[in-house]
């Protein structure tokens, strides 16, 4: 194989392999919930299912090990990204059956455990192609180009539908947005099929020593257990807690509470369990290490100082915005006598899917740059506030509803910059405490706890919405800040942690 081949050209590939990284994901949680609001879908249907969605981003962590241990980071780069073409087509063609809704959540579902594997594969293989210098070159191109398919998805591509809709209505509007996604991805998968090196280090274990076949089936279908337990569970557990009905924001803290738990007792088995078999296990496969290696980093992760103000961080510390952000798409396109702005489908691809998107990267570029200027703990509490106290602008747009376009915009805009730059905060958090051994996993089971206090809180807050109003809703929102400034009060962060260190002068 020549060099060429294994290096390439950073530029060649790293720009459309992280815009290619951010389209499913926006087409997932966010794209989603203006299809669905446009075709009629209730809040309390929309919020909990998209919510849902999240489950494929929670568990990553947990099966990152078989990325790993199977195949090579490009193999599933690529696959990842021929399976999220076809779930574009297949939510294209979705739509034009009676049971849309049912077939959409499916293919949904499918496309972001596409999109969830791929984002391991491409992280793997992103730090596999580069050495670490030029790692650190590109991890500004890596988020830009990720924050544009942001903007392309929740921006561009509902302003074209809510521009062909008149002609075709909702349902073939979005066909053919998701027609045009699914070819241009198809163009994108073969362009890296094509361009992306072969990085000397991307071999998966397997290249090394076979798994025998009935191994792979116990270790696969273990996980798969174990994720459908978990599955079924939060699943089961959201239908009975809907048929009591979500009559006060305190049902959204209990239920939120309720499913952590059974998270936290079920993947604590599933761990002991796994771990204990293997330490017994007198033919230890060596081809099983990583895998058990990880479990190992979970035990150890769980045992760290201060391990419930940790958790209590990473799952409370935006629980106001978990509940936010189901409901802003469909509190801008309701119709005013219900309670919402009603902005046509195009100006919510400006105001949130544009506008808000440019705010929210603004606000974490500055964030970013701020913390590297006196650290995190300096910073911690000035981005707490600025991340929370810009709700107060939904709480505004609820009680007035202002027609003035660009006064909506500013509002949206002032919320979002005040996300990016708190959110910033959470991020180097999630980073302090994986530093030392098992840094990745660490990461990983952090990043997996974020998704799971952006899910839980989310699958309740459309029938909370439904049941007392858009006003007292985003009051609401407003009070469930205070977990976020309790959280940020318990945990210990060190003082130098962030700070650009300065080089030596040279003398």
């Amino acid at each position: 194989m020549s060099e060429q081949k294994i290096t390439r050209n950073p530029w060649a590939w790293i720009p459309t392999l992280y815009f290619t990284q951010g389209i499913p994901y926006v087409m997932v949680m966010s794209v989603s919930v203006m299809m669905y609001k446009n075709l009629g879908v209730s809040n309390t249907d929309i919020a909990f299912f998209t919510s849902l969605l999240y489950f494929p981003w929670f568990l990553k962590f947990a099966w990152g090990p078989f990325i790993d241990m199977f195949k090579t980071k490009r193999f599933w780069t690529t696959s990842m990204q021929f399976l999220v073409a076809i779930g574009l087509f297949g939510i294209a063609l979705s739509l034009h059956t009676e049971i849309y809704w049912q077939l959409t959540l499916i293919v949904f579902a499918l496309m972001a455990f596409a999109s969830a594997t791929h984002d391991i594969a491409a992280d793997g293989f992103y730090m596999l192609s580069l050495d670490q210098s030029k790692q650190a070159a590109f991890v500004g191109v890596r988020s830009t180009f990720y924050r544009v398919a942001t903007i392309v998805g929740s921006g561009v591509l509902v302003v074209i539908a809510g521009q062909l809709a008149p002609s075709m209505g909702f349902k073939g509007a979005w066909s053919v947005v998701f027609m045009i996604t699914a070819g241009f991805f198809v163009i994108l998968f073969l362009y890296h099929k094509f361009i992306l090196p072969y990085p000397k280090d991307d071999k998966g274990t397997l290249q090394g020593k076979k798994l025998s076949a009935t191994q792979i089936g116990l270790l696969a279908g273990g996980f798969i257990l174990f994720a459908g337990v978990v599955y079924l569970s939060f699943l089961i557990l959201g239908f009975i807690l809907s048929l009591f009905k979500i009559q006060s924001p305190w049902d959204t803290i209990v239920s939120t509470i309720l499913l952590v738990i059974i998270f936290v007792i079920l993947f604590r088995t599933y761990v002991a369990t796994f771990v204990e078999k293997f330490e017994k296990s007198q033919n230890k496969n060596e081809t099983l290490l990583p895998f058990i290696e990880f479990l190992k980093a979970f035990v150890i992760f769980m045992q760290k100082k201060d391990i419930w103000n940790i958790l209590g961080f990473l799952l409370f510390f935006r629980f106001a915005e978990a509940q936010l952000v189901k409901l802003v798409q469909p509190f801008l396109l309701d119709p005013r006598d219900v309670g919402g702005l009603g902005l046509t489908t195009s100006e919510v691809g400006i105001v949130y899917g544009t506008i808000g998107i440019i705010a929210l990267t603004a606000g974490g570029l500055i964030g970013g740059y701020v913390i590297s200027k006196k650290g995190l703990k300096w910073w911690l509490w000035p981005m707490v506030i600025i991340m929370h106290t810009p709700d107060l602008a939904f709480v505004y747009l609820s009680h007035y509803q202002p027609t003035n376009f660009i006064l909506i915009n500013a509002a949206v805009a002032f919320e979002q910059f005040g996300y990016g730059f708190g959110f910033t905060a959470y991020m180097m958090f999630m980073i302090m405490i994986s530093q030392g051994e098992h840094k990745t996993a660490h990461y990983a089971i952090c990043t997996g706890i974020m998704a799971l206090g952006m899910m839980l809180p989310g699958m309740f807050s459309g029938a909370l919405q439904e049941t007392i109003g858009y006003p007292r809703f985003f009051e609401w929102v407003l009070i469930s800040t205070i977990p976020g400034f309790i959280v940020a009060g318990l945990v210990k962060i060190d003082p130098e942690f962030g700070k650009k260190k300065e080089e030596p002068v040279k003398v």
